[in-house]
């Protein structure tokens, strides 16, 4: 059983060492999501904070709005209001899905390996 664990830790974390920031956002809102279904709220307030950290301000008008859905969320989950947040995440992470597949269809098949 402890084997067993070492093992898929090591393969999560060698997974998420090879993602790209987008690939680590999306991860993240999936966590989120599974979190809020769970409704586990430390590791959904644990999620959030993390998305809060990973905002870039110098993109200060998306950054901000971001950075105020992310804390009414946080608000929610300690109110223990999941499904507002679980509908939030999923909304968010179906966009960032939509902007990967976008960035995808938009780099020449010449340029993949």
């Amino acid at each position: 059983m402890i084997a067993t664990r070492k093992m898929s830790n090591a393969y999560l974390e060698q997974e998420i060492m090879t993602l790209n920031p987008l690939q680590l956002l999306i991860k993240a809102y999936d966590a989120g999501i599974t979190a809020c279904n769970r409704k586990d709220e430390h590791k959904a307030s644990a999620v959030l904070t993390e998305l809060i950290d990973s905002l870039n301000f110098d993109y200060a008008e998306i950054a901000n709005s971001l950075f105020r859905l992310y804390e009414y969320c946080m608000r929610e989950v300690k109110r223990g209001n999941f499904d507002v947040t679980l509908k939030i995440l999923k909304e968010l992470r179906e966009t960032w899905v939509q902007a990967q597949d976008n960035i995808k269809s938009e780099i020449p098949q010449s340029c993949t390996l």
